[in-house]
């Protein structure tokens, strides 16, 4: 059996005697370019050696690689999971791939990870940005690689994808008060990090300013101690009805855990409010208040974006809010 190394495509013209764009020719399938004795030196040469094309040396040549990147802040979480699924069944209908990256929320990593999907020759860019996008955006345009962006939009770039954050958080937050509520305590991750954590921030704070309401807030991560978590909560008082907003799926599990010595009074006296989690609010006892985002449409959606754009389709709208929907569950 013949021995199989790495060849180059100029190694394997010159053993079929014939010319590097000829190889080419076969490797794309275009048999109506040659002869069939031409065609079985080349197919003799190529099983001999197993040879196979460099995949980036293909991609550099095509004018198209029918890969999109994806880059967004956390993998691991519900809304991003759905997130995912939505961009991964749009594209896979209009047949490109994607290229998932993470950069937890770090500028960094970002970085690193639009410097490979650039290598890549991705068609286009999903993108959740973090809060200077600066770098990252002059990149991109020097590549010339449309972007999409999705969830948080810095700088209001032309093509985007976003919830109605602060509506649905005014929303929800002005309908507790009228329940009752007279006091809110806010735990958030730090909200310059996105837009989308800006605008549920304010619109938490503009809420209760219109109608006189306190609210103590509190910026925590993954690793603030739950004990940290209750001491915070109790060192209010808790006399006046009380609300526990919460307006980050991954820190809402966190928080919920942390004040399980305080169960007994939910409802009637302390309620509490997340963001997304419907994967489990529902499960627990009590259930958990949400608002969820469309975070399956809101990928589709992004995904249909960047594609008609590609293909240079201008009847979809650049710009494109979706509606959060107030899940009320046993926690208010």
């Amino acid at each position: 059996m013949p021995s199989k190394r790495k060849m180059t495509i100029q190694e394997v013209a010159d053993e079929a005697q014939v010319s590097k764009t000829t190889v080419s020719f076969f490797l794309n399938g275009k048999r109506e370019k040659m002869s069939a004795n031409t065609w079985d030196r080349i197919a003799a040469v190529v099983e001999k050696y197993d040879y196979r094309p460099s995949t980036t040396a293909r991609l550099m040549t095509a004018k198209h690689s029918f890969l999109l990147g994806v880059l967004i802040g956390d993998i691991t979480h519900h809304f991003s999971n759905r997130l995912v699924k939505g961009i991964a069944q749009t594209c896979r209908t209009g047949g490109y791939q994607i290229l998932i990256g993470m950069s937890d929320y770090e500028q960094e990593a970002e970085c690193i990870h639009v410097d490979r999907m650039i290598d890549m020759h991705v068609d286009g860019l999903i993108w959740q940005p973090c809060s200077n996008p600066q770098e990252t955006l002059n990149k991109l345009k020097h590549a010339g690689i449309p972007v999409v962006c999705i969830d948080s939009n810095p700088d209001e770039l032309p093509l985007s994808v976003v919830t109605d954050n602060y509506r649905a958080t005014f929303k929800a937050i002005s309908a507790c008060i009228e329940q009752g509520y007279e006091q809110v305590i806010m735990f958030s991750a730090t909200p310059h990090v996105l837009t989308s954590r800006q605008e549920r921030y304010m619109g938490c704070l503009d809420a209760l300013k219109q109608k006189n309401v306190p609210c103590h807030t509190h910026i925590i991560g993954t690793q603030t101690p739950t004990e940290d978590i209750l001491a915070a909560v109790q060192q209010c008082d808790l006399s006046p009805r009380t609300l526990i907003f919460v307006p980050n799926c991954w820190l809402l599990p966190n928080v919920f855990t942390a004040i399980k010595p305080l169960h007994t009074m939910i409802p009637h006296h302390l309620g509490i409010l997340g963001f997304d989690n419907d994967d489990w609010a529902d499960l627990t006892i009590p259930t958990v208040s949400t608002i969820v985002q469309p975070a399956f449409q809101e990928g589709a959606a992004a995904a249909t974006l960047l594609i008609d754009h590609i293909r240079g389709h201008c009847d979809t709208p650049s710009k494109t809010t979706l509606s959060c929907e107030i899940i009320w569950r046993g926690s208010t």
